[in-house]
């Protein structure tokens, strides 16, 4: 009885938390103006909505190829893409990373539950490295064009913070490195054990060889590591040019591409932080609003073009979700 009270508090507080953020989402939409933001989809159209669309099926398919590369057996990319669309879908609604479960959960029907955890674990653990190193690129990048196509939006002051900035995000995979080095798998069935966890023994033989396996696979499968860093790397670019198409779709096109370079790590920073917060819609599209106003722009198209990209994500991710339908065989 106490277990089936605390599941419906917990589905409560996530009702509350949907909920709040969809109310969010509407006072920011109505303090830009509903008439903007339908102005603004008209302008995008079905057609530049095709563009975004296939910009973000394009970024999906490089990280789950990434996926794909790092699961033992590498069986039915079909099921990995639809897999990783579908957990992307989840990240896109629901906060603290709960597309990872589900991603892992579709997979292991492929793989198997251990190799489908290990094999997200090493995606993610890449992932942090790739996407600091991709944000980095992009700052430098954008001061490097910013000598050639000049710009008043452009500010160096503004371009040092957000590489300062940047820089932070090498902690999370400093983080994630030090956990798998310390072979924190083992040390959690452990305590396990020494609480009276009934098969202690089963998962510690499991904890052991997941451990050992993270900490091996980069010196073990090097063309592997690289190949997935450099898939979720250019990933980050495809991002990118969602990002660029979806400013020129709506008409904000008086930026030149250093400004939007640097507008696109900062949107990336701020993520960062908004992902602590127990909400996801309205709060991205705050963080657009306040990003643009942070380097000197109308807030108001910050969050304007958030909010189309979380439609864009929305729609494409559904639809490459829809493969999930083709069955995979079952891994033995």
């Amino acid at each position: 009885m106490k277990a089936e009270l605390k599941n419906k508090l917990r589905n409560l507080l996530r009702i509350l938390l949907f909920v709040s953020s969809l109310a969010i989402l509407f006072f920011l939409l109505r303090s830009i103006g509903f008439d903007k933001v339908a102005e603004v989809f008209v302008k995008v159209g079905i057609g530049g909505m095709l563009v975004l669309a296939c910009c973000e099926i394009a970024e999906n398919g490089l990280d789950a190829f990434a996926l794909y590369s790092s699961l033992p057996g590498r069986r039915n990319f079909v099921r990995i893409f639809a897999s990783h669309g579908l957990g992307s879908l989840a990240n896109y609604l629901i906060p603290w990373e709960f597309g990872e479960l589900v991603k892992t959960g579709l997979i292991k029907e492929v793989v198997g539950t251990q190799n489908s955890i290990k094999g997200v674990v090493i995606w993610n653990y890449i992932y942090k490295l790739s996407k600091a190193c991709s944000l980095v690129s992009m700052a430098v990048l954008s001061l490097f064009l910013h000598f050639f196509m000049p710009d008043e939006y452009y500010k160096f002051d503004k371009f040092l913070i957000v590489l300062l900035c940047t820089l932070f995000v090498f902690l999370s995979y400093f983080g994630v490195m030090i956990i798998i080095k310390l072979n924190i798998s083992v040390k959690i069935v452990n305590v396990l054990k020494y609480l009276g966890k009934k098969n202690a023994d089963e998962l510690m033989e499991k904890a052991e060889k997941m451990d050992k396996d993270l900490n091996l696979f980069k010196k073990e499968n090097p063309k592997d590591y690289r190949k997935i860093f450099w898939l979720q790397f250019f990933a980050r670019y495809a991002s990118f040019f969602t990002f660029f198409f979806c400013i020129l779709f709506v008409g904000f096109n008086g930026y030149v591409l250093s400004t939007l370079l640097l507008l696109h790590c900062a949107r990336n920073l701020g993520n960062y932080i908004s992902a602590l917060i127990p909400m996801k819609l309205g709060i991205g599209e705050g963080t657009g609003y306040v990003v643009f106003a942070f380097m000197g722009l109308p807030g108001a198209e910050g969050g304007l073009v958030s909010f189309v990209l979380r439609i864009n994500a929305i729609i494409a991710m559904s639809l490459v979700s829809g493969l999930i339908i083709f069955k995979p065989k079952k891994s033995e």
